[in-house]
């Protein structure tokens, strides 16, 4: 072999080399690269995930599901952990499913409240907004209630609404549950439980929300005093130009019969809870549209005579308590009796 080909050979193994390392880094970097485009595209499957479950779980919070939406972000937890629109949502949920709680069956409160507090936990923890923390806050404490009904110990609702409306002065859900706790425990500081909720109304947020905890606060206790608040936070849903739900407007509708059939005493009270023909409007407001079987319509009519004959609208009264003699006659009861005598004292006074 000629002393040229040796050299050339000799010349050519660090060029091989250098091809070679080329090659190496070539071929990193192309694995770098798929690599790369791996997590880009795991990442954007997983952001498509969470944006599915997310968009499910809201269909199933706005159908009161609650249990089947808190499994749903669960899912969503798994796929992203550390998704802030996730955790979010399992706070939004955590306080929904409270407001709205439902022991059925064996299930106890407990059961939920224990899936829920640690969410709340954390959320307040991570909050950045004072009217959030305290949100969170007063759920938590209404989580304490609703476990202390269940015989749990050592459990301070109340320090956890005041807590709230430290970093949230007025913050609608801790005062609305401070005065239903409040009534809970006792029912004649009516006055103390009201100036919760005026400092939960002064929010100007979740004015439903408050006046649905007021309504249920008050129709807890069965007393003279606190019914006749029902009448008057009734009316002020009214003028304000809220709403009851159907299920309350039956709960206010049950505490007529003892208040006005038959009449005594502390009717006069109860009709006057407001001024009468307010009364009236109210009246008509809850129950006109409420749809009742006949006896209660029956009970209904007498009611509405008789608060029509307090404002004053007295033919409209005596036509209500003569239909109602006519349907019951042969029938005696205590709402026949009211009907005889409401004609007889209308017709005696000659009007």
């Amino acid at each position: 072999m000629s002393s040229g080909d040796s050299s050339g050979r000799a010349m050519n193994f660090p060029t091989i080399l250098k091809w070679m390392g080329y090659g190496t880094a070539i071929l990193s970097f192309v694995a770098g690269v798929s690599g790369v485009v791996k997590v880009v595209s795991d990442r954007a499957e997983a952001r498509r995930q969470v944006e599915s479950l997310l968009a499910s779980e809201q269909i199933q919070l706005d159908g009161h599901d609650y249990a089947a939406a808190w499994q749903t972000l669960e899912r969503a937890a798994k796929v992203d952990a550390g998704s802030v629109r996730v955790q979010k949502a399992q706070e939004d949920l955590a306080m929904a499913w409270l407001e709205n709680i439902r022991a059925e069956g064996d299930q106890r409160f407990s059961d939920i409240t224990e899936k829920v507090d640690p969410v709340l936990t954390r959320g307040i923890t991570a909050a950045k907004m004072p009217a959030r923390r305290a949100d969170l806050m007063a759920h938590l404490g209404w989580s304490y209630f609703l476990r202390s009904r269940e015989g749990a110990g050592g459990l301070d609702p109340a320090a956890s609404y005041a807590d709230a409306v430290r970093n949230d002065p007025n913050n609608p859900y801790a005062e609305a549950m401070w005065g239903h706790w409040i009534l809970w425990n006792n029912g004649d500081a009516i006055a103390e439980a009201e100036r919760h909720f005026s400092n939960a109304l002064a929010s100007n947020r979740q004015r439903s929300f408050v006046r649905g905890m007021q309504i249920s606060a008050l129709l807890n206790r069965h007393d003279d005093a606190t019914e006749e608040e029902v009448v008057r936070v009734a009316d002020d849903i009214r003028k304000e130009g809220g709403s009851i739900s159907p299920d309350v407007k039956r709960r206010i509708f049950s505490m007529y019969y003892g208040k006005l059939i038959p009449p005594d005493q502390k009717t006069a009270d109860f009709v006057r809870a407001v001024p009468p023909a307010e009364h009236l409007a109210t009246f008509r407001w809850l129950f006109d549209s409420l749809e009742l079987p006949d006896s209660e319509s029956m009970l209904r009519q007498g009611y509405l005579s008789i608060l029509e004959e307090a404002g004053g609208q007295v033919d409209e009264a005596r036509k209500g308590y003569d239909a109602l003699r006519k349907k019951l006659a042969g029938q005696p009861g205590s709402l026949l009796t009211a009907a005889e005598t409401g004609s007889r004292r209308l017709g005696a006074t000659g009007r």
